[in-house]
């Protein structure tokens, strides 16, 4: 078969150097090679979550409009064609995969790839909740799968132990495990109409952080030992719910403040499940990540981490609508490029497409916690975690 080799743009990037070469095989991604250290310091990357994670099972369920992310303009910035998932280019686990000197994670729903290196369950539109408890609540979730059904997933996997492709029973054990989601469960709450930001706060968030808890109980009851949790993001802060709630009241930085509370507070309930988990499971690791505080701290700065738009979407409706965003011309090759609606330089904007974000928001976000310890704890959790460059 014929390989060709495309080209990458060449654009800077903070704190950590990243050499991209880009191969396709028939058109398909074949490999993107980040200098990564010989030893990695773990041997596998299990990711569970929604969107912001997913590295290609969104895509790969066929729902039309997660394959979006295998169309233009999705990953126009990294690596130069699309690249299943949602943003312009790499995702915050994709830099955290380089960190700990292992190849980007694999989506589960790949059955071809060779996952020895890890497993990537996330799935865009996943909740943390089911999608049974959603529906009763006339909640419609974007898809069925939960982070149940990817724990479920992973267990299954696991038990192909005859599977060369499979991880070995060490790096199931000493792998790095990471849990990030709960956002979905919020969005669709409060998008539904049916539920106050304030209501979601009492009712929603416990739930699911319980989940979340019960995913780290059963995955450690299976082996697992080194865990990270992933908050959610500022959610009052995103282009589609500020153009949803147009009305709302602000904070300082132009978000809806009722519905960043949500999102605050889901954060210090997840940093204490963290801290009950570390008092209980003291033979184990666990790092949280505080999304929460680092988006506010980049957004609050923007221009000093170079950023001239920080809440509307690059890619979507363009400027006619508030907040360059529209649900009907969600990012697409259609509202993009036949439209010319998208944003002429990606790396200015925090928001790709209105609900996800740019290549250039989640290399400064890696950059700022788990590449320079702040906003994670502990701190140097990955400090001696070192690419070779």
């Amino acid at each position: 078969m014929k390989v060709s080799v495309m080209a990458c743009e060449k654009r800077p990037y903070l704190g950590l150097l990243i050499a991209i070469t880009c191969y396709t095989i028939g058109g398909i991604l074949e490999q993107i090679n980040v200098g990564v250290m010989a030893a990695p310091c773990y041997p596998a990357l299990f990711v569970f979550g929604d969107s912001l994670s997913d590295t290609g099972n969104g895509n790969l369920t066929g729902n039309v409009f997660f394959t979006r992310t295998s169309q233009r303009p999705y990953g126009e910035t990294v690596p130069g064609y699309p690249f299943a998932r949602f943003s312009d280019g790499l995702l915050l686990v994709d830099f955290l995969a380089t960190r700990i000197g292992l190849p980007f994670s694999k989506p589960y729903l790949n059955a071809s790839a060779d996952f020895r290196t890890g497993v990537n369950y996330a799935v865009s539109g996943a909740t943390a909740q089911n999608a049974s408890y959603l529906h009763s609540k006339l909640i419609t979730p974007l898809t069925e799968i939960s982070l149940d059904v990817q724990i479920n997933w992973h267990l299954t996997l696991k038990s192909m132990t005859q599977d060369p492709n499979m991880p070995s029973n060490s790096s199931y054990k000493t792998g790095l495990y990471v849990v990030e989601i709960g956002g979905n469960d919020y969005i669709s709450a409060l998008t539904s109409f049916l539920y106050t930001p304030s209501y979601v706060t009492t009712n929603f968030i416990p739930l699911v952080i319980a989940k979340i808890k019960n995913a780290t109980e059963v995955l450690y009851a299976n082996g697992a030992r080194n865990f990270l949790y992933i908050g959610v993001t500022p959610l009052g802060c995103s282009s589609s719910l500020l153009a949803t709630f147009l009305l709302g009241p602000k904070d300082s930085n132009g978000c809806l403040s009722d519905i960043n509370t949500l999102s605050y507070n889901h954060a210090l309930s997840l940093s204490r499940l963290v801290n009950q988990l570390r008092l209980h499971y003291t033979d184990a690791k666990f790092t949280f990540l505080d999304y929460y505080a680092a988006y506010k701290k980049v957004i609050g700065n923007s221009s000093k981490y170079g950023f001239s738009n920080t809440l509307e979407t690059c890619c979507g409706a363009g400027p006619a609508f508030p907040y360059r965003y529209n649900q009907a011309l969600f990012c697409s090759t259609l509202s993009s490029t036949l439209l010319s609606t998208l944003c002429p330089n990606p790396n200015a904007f925090v928001n790709w497409d209105g609900l996800h974000f740019t290549h250039k928001f989640n290399s400064v976000i890696f950059n700022l916690t788990i590449n320079g310890g702040s906003y994670l704890n502990p701190p140097k959790a990955f400090s001696t975690c070192m690419p070779s460059m």
